[in-house]
């Protein structure tokens, strides 16, 4: 599914892929993972991503490949419009070390405003990029439901979608070409897949009773 076709996830429903990865046109790649969360629901999800702190926290949701958190520009636990600044592995320490820059946009710029409110499900939204360098490489979103069981996440990474970050400057296609042909490839896509397995894994089994004990809330 490429990035143009998101508001297919507001559909009841599933998709014929919902997990693994793929390639698509011109060098890009879609990672897809879906995580069933007994006990959990959508308000823990968005309430999880305006309150992880720094590596103490980072590291309970994957005590292996996590290395490092920061925050820019989170206001009040609001993590929209605030940028996570992380280093990690993926799939394992046989790998490269990835420092990242993720910021968090509204789920408007992602799926129809309309069809998404109508959906009453939670979407957390967002560009990964560099940290040291101003490029955005791609789009993510977890898209939540809640169930009669808890929640569950839908993830989608759409890779290859390189912009800088100054909105004001747009990169040559021909750049924009070699960065995808350069970083992105079958292995790549393998360990991320692998890490959101992982880590969404991870969230699902400390969320509930995490949540509780912070915010005193016991409500389903």
């Amino acid at each position: 599914m490429r990035f143009e076709d998101a508001n297919e996830m507001l559909k009841p429903g599933y998709q014929r892929f919902e997990s693994g990865y793929q390639e698509l046109e011109d060098g890009k790649w879609v990672v897809a993972g879906l995580t069933r969360m007994p006990g959990c629901r959508a308000k823990m999800v968005d309430w999880w991503f305006g309150w992880l702190g720094d590596i103490e926290w980072y590291r309970l949701w994957h005590p292996r490949d996590h290395v490092y958190s920061a925050w820019e520009n989170r206001v009040n636990g609001k993590y929209i419009g605030g940028s996570h600044l992380v280093h990690e592995y993926l799939a394992g320490k046989d790998g490269p070390l990835f420092k990242l820059r993720i910021d968090f946009h509204d789920p408007s710029e992602t799926f129809d405003a309309r069809l998404y409110k109508e959906s009453g499900a939670l979407a957390v939204c967002a560009r990964p990029g560099l940290l040291e360098a101003p490029f955005h490489v791609g789009r993510m979103t977890h898209f939540v439901r809640d169930t009669d069981y808890g929640c569950e996440m839908r993830s989608r990474f759409w890779l290859g979608l390189i912009s800088h970050r100054d909105p004001a400057i747009t990169l040559p296609e021909t750049q924009v070409r070699a960065m995808r042909a350069e970083n992105l490839n079958a292995e790549f896509a393998r360990r991320l897949h692998q890490h959101c397995v992982e880590e969404m894994g991870y969230l699902a089994e400390i969320l509930p009773v995490l949540y509780r004990r912070v915010t005193l809330d016991d409500s389903f």
